[in-house]
């Protein structure tokens, strides 16, 4: 499915004027053909079923199954805030709730149908290595990208995170072949992000993209690809897989070094017991040293 992205626009560009016109419909509203039959799609653009066929040929699908598939990821791609990709198994509000709660099991299912165990330890490994990991989120993932530098950094790694243009820019500049760069953004892909992480792979850093469809811009310059899911009911994108994959990678880094993992997850689980940071009904014995007093 990756190699379809970047060579579809291309061959969609050379196409004849007239021809590109009878097709581009479909390219433009994607959702309102993706559940169409090829009959039915040559009817919508009242063309010829074997005109539309060896047009998506040219395209580069050998198959019209392959564009089916194609065009789903486009949906997915391209879908907006007001464009739920997931239909809905029932109605009204509590009907809804659960379609959502049912949409986030279907997304987690998707990611676990298709982990490859070896790709996880690949970048575990990597990640080891590293002089430095730096995660690249903007939007709405930052809530990702935030998770992950945190507990990247509670296992003693040089972890940093970035997620506007100006911080991107500078933390990815001086980055090279001893790094390492995460990014994850969805749909088209935010540009900023997209454009560091290029600047990252062209650099030499072993690049490491996230997002819900092989369309995205990340599969050009990624060493390791993978895809979470984020279909939803809602307006707002599910992270349910995504979350679930940060988890996961997160397994497979303190699988690769177990006895360094476990040293710095003592010290962590220490701190937890005894430091200051958490509440305590004892009170005065959970605060720090100095004034517990309120200012008057």
């Amino acid at each position: 499915m990756a190699r379809y992205g970047a060579d579809v626009t291309r061959r969609l560009e050379r196409l004849p004027t007239q021809r590109r016109k009878s097709i581009q419909p479909i390219f433009e509203k994607p959702g309102d053909f993706v559940l169409l039959s090829l009959r039915q799609i040559a009817r919508k653009l009242h063309a010829d079923p074997s005109t539309v066929l060896r047009t998506l040929r040219v395209l580069g699908f050998d198959h019209f199954a392959d564009f089916r598939a194609y065009l789903h990821e486009r949906v997915v791609a391209f879908a907006t805030s007001s464009e739920p990709v997931y239909v809905p198994s029932q109605s009204g509000p509590l009907g809804l709730i659960r379609s959502s709660i049912e949409c986030d099991l279907n997304n987690l299912k998707e990611l676990a149908d298709s982990l490859d165990p070896a790709k996880f330890m690949a970048v575990a490994k990597r990640v080891w290595e590293a002089r430095r990991v730096v995660v690249l989120t903007g939007d709405m993932a930052v809530s990702l990208g935030t998770y992950f530098e945190y507990t990247l950094c509670m296992l003693g790694l040089n972890a940093s995170r970035a997620s506007t243009a100006g911080e991107m820019v500078h933390r990815t500049r001086a980055l090279g072949k001893h790094d390492v760069v995460i990014a994850i953004t969805y749909r088209r892909g935010l540009a900023h992000t997209v454009e560091a992480f290029r600047h990252a792979s062209r650099n030499g850093a072993f690049c490491v993209g996230i997002s819900d469809s092989y369309l995205s811009p990340l599969v050009d310059f990624s060493d390791e690809f993978f895809i979470t899911a984020t279909d939803r009911v809602s307006f707002a994108d599910s992270y349910v897989s995504g979350m679930a994959l940060v988890n996961a990678m997160l397994v497979a880094i303190t699988s690769e070094r177990p006895a360094a993992s476990r040293a710095l997850i003592k010290e962590t689980s220490e701190e937890q017991r005894t430091g200051h940071r958490f509440y305590s009904k004892e009170g005065e014995s959970a605060r720090p040293s100095g004034r517990t007093r309120p200012l008057p």
